[in-house]
């Protein structure tokens, strides 16, 4: 990749790449319970079953979206993106 020269490089931090990966652990998490759960949706299942599984995606997702939060608080403090 060709950076203009007027661009200057931001610094990143060993803790970025943490963040980063923490925040894609937690979307794979959830993503592979969804894809799960819309394998399961194709057959019949008891209520019971549903709600377990509708706990399991309401925390995976929360667990992510907290991930990626603080990913990107990481980067705001950076300077690399711009505060929401």
């Amino acid at each position: 990749m060709v950076m203009p020269a007027d661009v200057k490089f931001t610094r990143v931090c060993p803790r970025c790449e943490q963040f980063l990966y923490g925040a894609s652990l937690a979307i794979r998490r959830h993503a592979t319970l969804m894809e799960t759960a819309i394998t399961l949706s194709r057959t019949e299942h008891s209520e019971e079953e549903r709600q377990r599984f509708k706990a399991m995606l309401d925390a995976t997702f929360n667990e992510a979206q907290a991930a990626w939060d603080a990913y990107r608080n990481h980067l705001v403090e950076h300077g690399i993106l711009s505060p929401a």
